[in-house]
């Protein structure tokens, strides 16, 4: 539970169920939104390869809310474990935004494979038609 914060609007629930991003969508009421931050994270297992699939599963949900809420030019911010994967995983985004960065906050320890991408200046979704 997160204690209340004025003008802050909290969700709950998993982000992989199509009635969560429903509900998400519903909220911005058709606005779009300047940044997206997703912190979600899977309970860990050990297995460090079922972590970064569990976790790019999680990450996949999130960019298609995204996609869907973001602002041309926007950002966002998503927690990754990184793994062998993780270049394509950039690459794939870099698809989506002009910048993709991966930092790993000071305060993480050595040994976690977190770390947090940050993607710039969304570039948006193409017109219906326009492809």
């Amino acid at each position: 539970e997160m204690a209340p914060l004025d003008g802050v609007v909290t969700l709950q629930g998993d982000i992989t169920s199509p009635s969560t991003a429903s509900a998400i969508l519903s909220h911005f009421d058709g606005n779009l939104a300047d940044m997206v931050l997703c912190d979600g994270a899977p309970d860990v297992t050990g297995m460090h390869d079922l972590d970064e699939y569990i976790q790019s599963q999680l990450l996949l949900s999130a960019l298609r809310i995204t996609t869907a809420l973001l602002r041309p030019g926007g950002t966002m911010v998503a927690k990754v474990f990184r793994g062998e994967n993780a270049p394509l995983l950039y690459a794939q985004l870099q698809v989506l935004f002009r910048q993709v960065s991966c930092c790993k906050p000071a305060s993480s320890r050595n040994s976690s494979f977190e770390a947090f991408v940050v993607c710039r200046d969304f570039i948006g979704r193409q017109p219906e038609g326009s492809g």
